[in-house]
């Protein structure tokens, strides 16, 4: 209470300086510039803000003093003093001096205030130094301040014109220099923080300033993204086509090889065309696959669509970025374009394609209803590359229920002349094992065991492969098929598809060395039933 009322007698002496020394209106803005940087500047400052016997003028010029004050202790004290709130020199929490003014009071203070606000608001950045540093931005505090004032519960901006124009100040501000200041980590309020505030319009310039120069294409793309409207958006995307279509284009090229030659006289005086050559096909790679199709990810849009899908097909491009190319293009195809259904199936079904885009490629189909695809993929029972097949025919099984396994079964390759590999069927198995049925749908087990003693190699190799790391209980159900002698498909190596498993070098030993499978009966004895030991 002592200490309380020990604040308040302070307070009260300073007003009574400052009643002393306002009689002069050019002795009290000296005054109020001078407290800008003393220990109780700050109270005093909100003091005159305060108290009507000053001049509204001189009451504005102590708001902006408070704005422009300089950091204390590392930290901006100004906003908590004018929209926050504050300790007095007892310790008591106080408002800030803004929300302890009247409503009409404050309005006609922050509309004193708009002008100064708004016009240095106006002024861009200063430049980076040599280094590539950025120095301090006056312009911050003047942000912040005027973010403070418009963002508050409730606002401190009661006059309409007045917000209209802090707004629109604001929303040039972060579009002016928009890659520095969103870097610039001295702010009160981030850039990201204003614009989601601020809504769509303060992103409608940002696809103006993409391009192969932009540093934060990322938090470019996520901002349209998520608070764009619509109009803004497209024209992201068609700037991510227009940046992507430029990384491929012969003068890109030849502009990074001669940035990559000057490089290596200094650094690498040995390198070789061939070696310059890769190092720019590594700078195109990270700009396309690192930068350009994270952001058409997120932005999506008909145009990066249409790009992507292009690219994604094209023969001649890496297959590692045709896979990403596929994989940007994750939850943006149109379910409803059949030409999207059909150029994923076109890029999955083709026997030239790489197997990683094809598994992408089948990720894709994946999106689309299970009414459409399923037609496509029974189509990719019979391929020329068993993996086709594999891919395909696993996508159906996690499309489908118990009651179609049949179904699937008589599509399986019907002997030993079809290539298989052990893989195929063991996953098959696995899918079918983990189907949680529908009512009135079959148990997966009653579903799979008549296969158990199918004539078609394929079913009764996937049947099998159900019980694959299975209990110990179920070998009974397997190991009547321990002397089966139907042949198991034979591959190339190339077509890695071959039927092996580690097995005791001798009885008894724990040292494993590969055996070559050559019957149903060796898969069973020597694999399926080692699996099924607990």
């Amino acid at each position: 209470m002592i200490e309380g009322k020990r604040g308040r007698a302070i307070l009260l002496a300073a007003l009574a300086a400052l009643g002393a020394t306002a009689t002069g209106c050019r002795v009290a803005e000296s005054d109020v510039v001078r407290w800008e940087t003393t220990q109780h500047g700050p109270f005093k400052l909100v003091a005159v803000i305060t108290h009507d016997k000053y001049s509204l003028d001189l009451r504005k010029k102590a708001a902006i003093s408070l704005v422009r004050m300089p950091p204390r202790g590392g930290v901006r004290q100004g906003i908590k003093f004018l929209t926050d709130k504050y300790k007095d020199d007892a310790g008591e929490e106080r408002d800030g001096a803004l929300v302890q003014l009247d409503e009409e009071s404050r309005r006609q203070l922050v509309d004193a205030m708009k002008d100064d606000l708004v016009k240095t608001l106006s002024d861009p950045p200063p430049p980076r130094t040599p280094e590539g540093r950025l120095p301090p931005d006056p312009t911050i505090p003047f942000k912040d301040a005027t973010f403070a004032m418009l963002s508050h519960e409730p606002t401190l901006v009661s006059n309409d014109a007045t917000r209209k124009e802090l707004r629109s100040a604001l929303i040039k501000w972060v579009q002016t220099g928009f890659e520095d200041r969103i870097e610039n980590g001295s702010q009160q309020f981030g850039v990201e923080q204003m614009m989601r505030y601020l809504g769509p319009e303060s992103s409608q310039k940002l696809p103006s300033i993409i391009n192969e120069n932009t540093a934060r294409l990322d938090r470019i793309a996520a901002l349209v993204a998520d608070i764009g409207d619509d109009q803004t958006k497209v024209k992201t995307a068609e700037a991510l086509v227009a940046l992507a279509n430029r990384y491929n284009t012969k003068e890109w090229l030849d502009g990074q090889t001669k940035v990559v030659k000057e490089y290596n006289a200094k650094n690498n005086p040995n390198a070789t065309d061939a070696q310059v050559a890769v190092q720019v096909d590594k700078i195109q790679e990270r700009r396309l696959t690192e930068e350009v199709f994270p952001s058409m990810k997120k932005v999506g849009g008909r145009p990066v669509v249409e790009w992507l899908f292009t690219y994604a097909a094209d023969a001649q491009k890496p297959p590692e970025r045709r896979r990403l190319a596929l994989a940007a293009l994750e939850g943006r195809v149109d379910k409803n374009n059949p030409q999207d259904l059909e150029r994923v199936f076109g890029i999955a079904k083709n026997d030239e394609t790489p197997d990683p885009v094809r598994d992408v490629a089948f990720q894709r189909l994946g999106e689309f209803p299970k009414e459409q695809i399923l037609p496509k993929l029974n189509t990719l029972f019979e391929p020329k590359k068993w993996k086709v097949r594999w891919v395909a025919a696993s996508l159906v099984l996690r499309t489908v229920g118990t009651k179609q396994v049949p179904d699937f079964m008589a599509r399986l390759p019907k002997t030993s002349a079809t290539k298989m590999g052990m893989t195929e069927p063991l996953s098959y198995g696995e899918l079918i094992r983990k189907m949680e049925p529908a009512p009135g749908e079959p148990k997966p087990r009653d579903v799979i065991q008549p296969y158990l003693s199918s004539k078609d190699l394929g079913a009764k190799l996937t049947a099998l492969g159900f019980f694959w790391e299975g209990k110990k209980a179920d070998q009974g159900a397997v190991q009547g098929h321990a002397d089966d002698p139907t042949l198991l498909p034979k591959c190339e190596k190339e077509d890695e598809c071959s039927w092996q498993c580690d097995v005791p070098k001798a009885p008894g030993s724990k040292e494993m060395e590969p055996k070559e499978l050559k019957t149903v009966g060796e898969f069973v004895k020597f694999c399926l039933l080692q699996t099924m030991e607990h």
